[in-house]
């Protein structure tokens, strides 16, 4: 493997699991990204890293990537206590999430809690699975954004418009001409963080 990260670490969630890290060093801005269900901090074909990497080095910002061996607990507690501990050389620091299929499940129930999250990207999450907490974890969400992305052929889009029913100026719903792994062109998943975390809403 010819890509690496800078830092890897390995953290024990409450003695039912092992999360594997791996942190591209930059300013502070911090682009955490969680993977799907029992996904590795690589990813299928390198992918996380390659996206870090181009986060990196276009926005200068710090990424992290998590492996999700989820079980139902809340994983980010964890994840924080390796955000805070990196985040010790800033004044201060800001969290952008992105979040793919589990990994999006768990930013919308648990990442609402998070004051430091500013900004969600949670892509093709299943909208199949408890959705009156998504529903309600967003709706009470203080973070500046949350949007949510869905390839057109995902298992989840017949149930869309669950999220028509509570988009408004702060929460979004987008649709790209993809499958639920993104299959059809790599260059729609690798672009996620700039269409729907670093652009601009406001112009």
């Amino acid at each position: 493997m010819n890509e690496k990260f800078d830092i890897e670490i390995q953290s024990e969630l409450k003695d039912v699991a092992i999360i594997d890290y791996g942190i591209i060093e930059g300013n502070s801005t911090i682009v955490f990204i969680k993977a799907g269900q029992d996904g590795s901090l690589y990813g299928y074909k390198n992918k996380y890293i390659r996206m870090a990497k181009r986060i990196n080095k276009k926005y200068g910002c710090s990424v992290i990537c998590s492996s999700n061996p989820f079980d139902g607990t809340n994983p980010l507690d964890n994840a924080f206590d390796i955000i805070n501990d990196y985040a010790k050389r800033f004044d201060d620091y800001k969290v952008y999430y992105l979040g793919f299929s589990n990994g999006a499940l768990i930013g919308a129930w648990f990442g609402t809690q998070y004051n430091k999250i500013e900004r969600m990207c949670l892509v093709n999450g299943p909208l199949m699975y408890n959705w009156h907490k998504t529903k309600e974890s967003v709706l009470n969400c203080n973070c500046e954004r949350i949007n949510f992305v869905y390839g057109e052929m995902d298992q989840s889009a017949r149930y869309l418009p669950l999220l028509n029913d509570i988009t408004n100026e702060k929460i979004k719903l987008f649709t790209v001409y993809e499958d639920h792994h993104f299959s059809f062109n790599d260059e729609d998943f690798q672009t996620l963080p700039d269409n729907y975390l670093f652009y601009d809403f406001n112009k």
